[in-house]
């Protein structure tokens, strides 16, 4: 199985741009052979976006610029983007193939310190990332994650093993992960003690590029 994990710089707010570039790598992954293609957390709208998620022109553009990328994915596509349903907000990440989403996951672990605020933006999700995904003819079982739900040391959940316990063959966190000096060797040792924890092949996909105060180191992992 060949995946793309498409680390790109979007900017916030910037609706159509991010369209063009999420399906110009897309398609040029398809192209390469990718059989399996993720973007970032909140790739679609650009990250932080803190109080632009008060506007809903945002995030009903958000929304309609993620049903104009299902319609060009003709192989199985993962992308961050906001989720509004019944008065709530979601961080989620979508499974879009031709031309239909056919799974959301919406982030469990909401990080509120330092530079994050997602509690005073998102309602937390509710339900694990584990959905069927078709290969080559051959349904394998996906475990999805955002950012946070990795650094689950702090929390009493511990989403990665969950979803190896839930039937997960390899796991994939979309991240938007701000740099620091000791940052990287962190998410190191946090996927392989996950991979030595669970036993299942683990990927990671982060954002690049810098918004505002914040530098995205992207420096994905497989």
């Amino acid at each position: 199985m060949k995946i793309a994990l498409c680390q790109i710089n979007p900017t916030v707010g910037a609706f159509k741009e991010n369209k063009k570039l999420i399906l110009s790598n897309y398609l040029e992954a398809v192209k390469r052979g990718a059989e399996l293609v993720f973007f970032p957390e909140m790739v679609i709208t650009g990250y932080p976006i803190a109080d632009l998620l008060y506007e809903d022109g945002f995030v009903q553009e958000n929304m309609a610029i993620l049903a104009e990328i299902t319609s060009q994915a003709t192989i199985p596509l993962v992308v961050g983007h906001v989720h509004s349903e019944n008065g709530h907000l979601y961080n989620s990440a979508s499974l879009c193939v031709d031309g239909q989403q056919l799974f959301r996951y919406d982030k469990i672990l909401l990080p509120t310190y330092d530079v994050f605020d997602e509690d005073r933006y998102f309602s937390a999700g509710s339900e694990l990332g584990v959905c069927k995904v078709d290969i080559g003819g051959q349904e394998i079982n996906l475990g999805l994650q955002i950012c946070e739900d990795l650094w689950d040391e702090d929390y009493d959940r511990k989403l990665t093993e969950e979803l190896q316990q839930a039937g997960a063959a390899f796991v994939v966190n979309i991240s938007a992960s701000p740099y620091h000096e000791l940052r990287l060797k962190e998410r190191l040792r946090l996927v392989q003690n996950k991979v030595q924890a669970t036993g299942i092949p683990f990927f990671y996909c982060n954002l690049v590029g810098a918004q505002d105060e914040l530098i995205f180191d992207g420096q994905s992992l497989r």
